[in-house]
C-alpha cells in the first residue's frame, strides 16, 4: 500500500473515532458531575495496559482478584516500593475507591498519573480525578481532528489513540513550528497541551488563535469541543455555530451540527464544579 493511501485510510479512521466522542461530551454539559460512591457496585479488574512496563503485572492481577478490602491491604507495600510503577498504583488506586478509602485512592491515582506520564494511566488517572468532566469510555484526552493529510499531524493523532499525549504533543508541537501560518498545526499544538489539572496549558494557546485565524473551523471546532469537555455550554454552542457557518459540509462542519443538536436543550450553562 502507497504511504497516500495509508494516510487516507488513517484520516477516515480518525473521523469514525471522533464522531463517536459527540455524544458523550455533550452529556458531561447536561448532567451533574459523578459522585464518587463508597463501594463499587462490582469487583473491579485489573488495569494492565500492555505495552507499559511493570515487574509486578502478576502481584497486581493477583490482588485485584480478591475483595478490594483485601486487595488494597495487598497492594499497600507494593506501592510503597513502586512508587514509579503506574500498573501499581492506579490499580491500588482503584482498589482504595472500591473499599471505601476515597481520600487515599486519590492519593493514589495522584501518584499514578505522575509515574504513568505518557501512557494511558495518566490520561485515565487524570480523568477519575476530574468527575465533573466528561468522563470518555476509551479514557482518552481530546482527540485533535485534522482536515488536511499533514503527516506530522496524523502521526500525531495516532500516538494519542496510544495513550502517548506527551509523545503527540512534541509532534504537534514540531509541526506548528515548521508552519507557523497551518492554522491546524497551531490547533494540534494546544489540544496536545491538555490537562484537567491545567486547562489553561489548552485554552491559553487556542484562545489568541480565534484572533490569529478568524475563519479557521479547526480553531472553532476545536475550541467548542473543549469547552463542551468541560462543562462549558454555552460558550461551547457558540464555538459550534462559527464552527458549522464556516462550512456545514466538512467533516467538523457535520460534528459541530451534531454536537449543537445534542447541547440545545442542555440545562444549566456550565457544569457545577
Amino acid at each position: 500500500m502507497s504511504a497516500v493511501k495509508r494516510v487516507r485510510l488513517l484520516v477516515a479512521a480518525i473521523a469514525v473515532v471522533a464522531a463517536g466522542t459527540v455524544a458523550g461530551v455533550v452529556l458531561a454539559t447536561r448532567q451533574d458531575p459523578a459522585q464518587p460512591a463508597a463501594q463499587c457496585k462490582q469487583r473491579p479488574k485489573a488495569l494492565v495496559v500492555p505495552g507499559v512496563p511493570s515487574a509486578h503485572v502478576a502481584a497486581v492481577k493477583s490482588a485485584m482478584a480478591q475483595r478490594p478490602q483485601t486487595a488494597a491491604r495487598l497492594l499497600e507495600p507494593l506501592s510503597q516500593q513502586a512508587p514509579n510503577d503506574p500498573v501499581v498504583q492506579f490499580n491500588f488506586g482503584t482498589a482504595l475507591f472500591c473499599a471505601g478509602y476515597v481520600s487515599d485512592a486519590e492519593q493514589a491515582f495522584r501518584q499514578a498519573k505522575k509515574a504513568g506520564y505518557d501512557t494511558f494511566y495518566e490520561m485515565q488517572a487524570d480523568e477519575i480525578l476530574h468527575p465533573q468532566f466528561f468522563q470518555p469510555q476509551d479514557g482518552f484526552y481530546p482527540l485533535f481532528q485534522p482536515q488536511r493529510r499533514t503527516t506530522l499531524l496524523i502521526q500525531g493523532v495516532l500516538l494519542q489513540r496510544r495513550g502517548k499525549q506527551h509523545s503527540a504533543e512534541k509532534l504537534y508541537a514540531r509541526a506548528a513550528r515548521l508552519q507557523p501560518a497551518n492554522d491546524e498545526a497551531q490547533v494540534a499544538a494546544a489540544v496536545g497541551r491538555f490537562d484537567e489539572d491545567n486547562l489553561s496549558a489548552s485554552f491559553s494557546r487556542l484562545g489568541p488563535l480565534v484572533k490569529r485565524f478568524p475563519h479557521s473551523q479547526s480553531v472553532r471546532y476545536h475550541l467548542g469541543l473543549l469547552l463542551a469537555w468541560t462543562g462549558q455550554r454555552d460558550q461551547a454552542i457558540k464555538e459550534f455555530q462559527l464552527a458549522q457557518n464556516l462550512g456545514r459540509r466538512s467533516t467538523l462542519g457535520v460534528q459541530s451540527a451534531a454536537f449543537l443538536k445534542g447541547l440545545a436543550g442542555g440545562g444549566s450553562s456550565t457544569t457545577k464544579r
